[in-house]
């Protein structure tokens, strides 16, 4: 075989290496599947969070990792890990033991699908005092990605929120 011929083997051979290799950042594949009845409860604990404030309820929501995700609609940036959850709720006022907030959040026209294992749950979000006309409170879609973690519970991976 020619030198090139070699040469150009060998660099396939390593592409294909480096594009079936997993890295550290990658969740293991998920081999149990969501059902709706796994998922609803843990829309309904966030929405819990959101009408106690408490910081508390954080780790029965939220996947409890370094591979957690979210975007926040009132900060720039994609927050990377748990560990940067509890500021950003504490930075809105939320509180360990909770406190009575002074606006409502709520959730309207949600679709959830599932995806072997993992769940992915759209809606639109709603903040403000609900007796106010819709178009006068803040507002805007949200996507929840949900998957379950090492012991099995199911948790929230990924959080987006937006602004309308």
């Amino acid at each position: 075989m020619k030198a090139k011929n070699i040469t150009t083997l060998v660099l396939v051979l390593l592409l294909f290496i480096a594009c079936n290799t997993t890295t550290k950042n990658e969740l293991p594949v998920q081999e149990v599947k969501l059902t709706e009845n796994e998922v609803s409860p843990i829309i309904d604990k966030w929405l819990k969070l959101w009408e106690t404030y408490d910081v508390n309820m954080l780790d029965e929501i939220f996947l409890e990792s370094d591979e957690l995700t979210y975007f926040s609609s009132e900060k720039e940036g994609l927050m990377k890990g748990y560990k940067e959850l509890k500021p950003h709720h504490i930075g809105f006022g939320f509180t360990e033991g909770g406190k009575k907030p002074e606006k409502a959040l709520w959730l309207e026209d949600l679709e959830t699908r599932i995806y072997n294992g993992s769940a992915m749950v759209g809606g639109i979000w709603y903040f403000g005092d609900r007796s106010l006309p819709k178009d006068s409170i803040s507002k805007g879609p949200v996507t929840f990605v949900l998957i379950k973690d090492e012991n099995g519970a199911t948790k929230i991976a990924h959080t987006h929120f937006a602004n309308y």
